[in-house]
């Protein structure tokens, strides 16, 4: 009965707070919802100096954040000796070059559990194109400002999270700075960025190159290169916006109701530019039926609702949405024949080595699947023929292993 509300999405939630940290004057960021990496955005936000009050709905649902920043007319500088970025990967990597371009000594980059274990791959090459050397992949990890701006050539292969930092840095630099990235990778990332640092009144110059088909209709896997041209010497100003509903979150209720019977959930923008709105367009090539539902006179907000039907085998590419690949591999499983999934190689870095708990996952539930090299294979079948055949799901032995990975615990 009734809609399930969505959780904000932690890639948008993050960006904006540390933004309006930076801001100069007070910015109101509507539709929070606390779990342990905004929380710990939160943390670093006040460590810079910025003033954050939580004011919570009144109907228990979503929080406001009001956030006064540390910006003004020049570059805010900070002497921070320490930051602790919990165990958000995105944080940690949004912070790296931010802390190079404003902070004024030597700073250490703190973490905890997974975060410690997991090599942040890629980042010492991109950070000494601008001149900060970096002695080790792990946190905790010193930080040697300045971060000097300037033309560079980046590998897109391990990821956008670390590019996101650098275009939220480099506008506070004194010269102007132009980023070439080859082999992009997690793509829609980078433009949320790109989107937030608009609303905060910085301006990135952004073109992409490749198949321009394939572009024009948002299929990332025609894009060869991205170049963010960036100009120095601005300033954030403060903004009042709501963030989004967590597609990524959706995804698993979403595929509950197309696989049992029928599910609703509300704060989701059906144009966002989050990478998990793949899935909606995935469940439509399953065979769900998949309707946005109007919940206002103009028809501006939707509810996204989702409905049994029988379900095939489906080819998805998900380099661009690693995130959704447990919950994918669930929905395979209730597929009639072979589904393909692509980008098995986004997995390793995650907070487990997902494919392999992906594929423990399968076995342990009698689901037939194989990778080779980049494709995860699936064979499933439906509901119906399940519950014809017997062929259910094994629960034997009763016990399956999340590896602490919260992705892996709701596909489970």
């Amino acid at each position: 009965g009734g809609d399930l509300p969505m959780p904000c999405s932690k890639s948008f939630a993050q960006r904006a707070i540390i933004c309006a940290a930076l801001a100069e004057g007070r910015s109101h960021l509507h539709g929070y919802t606390p779990c342990k990496d905004n929380e710990s955005a939160i943390r670093a936000a006040r460590a810079f100096g910025a003033k954050v009050t939580v004011r919570q709905a009144t109907e228990g649902g979503a929080a406001t954040l009001v956030i006064d920043g540390i910006g003004g007319s020049r570059k805010p500088s900070l002497a921070l000796s320490e930051l602790d970025t919990g165990e958000s990967g995105l944080l940690t990597r949004l912070c790296i070059p931010l802390l190079a371009a404003i902070n004024t000594l030597p700073v250490t980059i703190r973490g905890e559990k997974t975060l410690l274990q997991r090599p942040l791959k890629g980042v010492q090459n991109v950070m000494a194109s601008f001149g900060v050397p970096l002695r080790s992949e792990h946190v905790p990890m010193v930080i040697t400002p300045p971060l000097i701006p300037g033309n560079a050539e980046i590998s897109g292969v391990d990821g956008s999270q670390i590019i996101s930092g650098l275009l939220t840095a480099l506008p506070l630099c004194s010269k102007n700075s132009t980023l070439y990235i080859s082999e992009p990778k997690s793509i829609p990332y980078m433009f949320i960025t790109e989107d937030i640092l608009k609303k905060f009144g910085v301006r990135i110059k952004s073109e992409m190159e490749g198949d321009e088909r394939l572009i024009e209709e948002q299929d990332w896997s025609g894009c060869s290169q991205i170049s963010f041209t960036v100009r120095g010497g601005q300033s954030f100003k403060p903004a009042t916006l709501t963030i989004e509903g967590d597609w990524s979150a959706a995804a698993n209720f979403l595929v509950a109701g197309a696989i049992f019977g029928k599910a609703e959930v509300s704060g989701l923008a059906t144009d966002s530019l989050q990478a998990d709105l793949a899935i909606a367009d995935i469940l439509v090539q399953a065979g769900a039926g998949v309707s946005e539902i109007p919940v206002d006179e103009g028809g501006q907000r939707c509810n996204v609702c989702v409905s049994k039907a029988p379900l095939e085998g489906f080819e998805a590419d998900l380099s661009n949405s690693p995130d959704l690949f447990p919950i994918c591999a669930v929905l395979a499983a209730f597929c009639d024949g072979n589904t393909t999934l692509h980008g098995v190689d986004r997995l390793h870095g995650k907070e487990s080595d997902r494919a392999a708990a992906i594929m423990e996952m399968l076995e342990g539930l009698g689901v037939a699947a194989a990778i080779n090299g980049d494709v995860l294979t699936i064979c499933g079948e439906t509901l119906t023929q399940r519950l014809t055949t017997g062929n259910l799901l094994k629960g034997s032995p009763g016990v399956f292993r999340t590896r602490h990975d919260h992705r892996m615990a709701m596909a489970l």
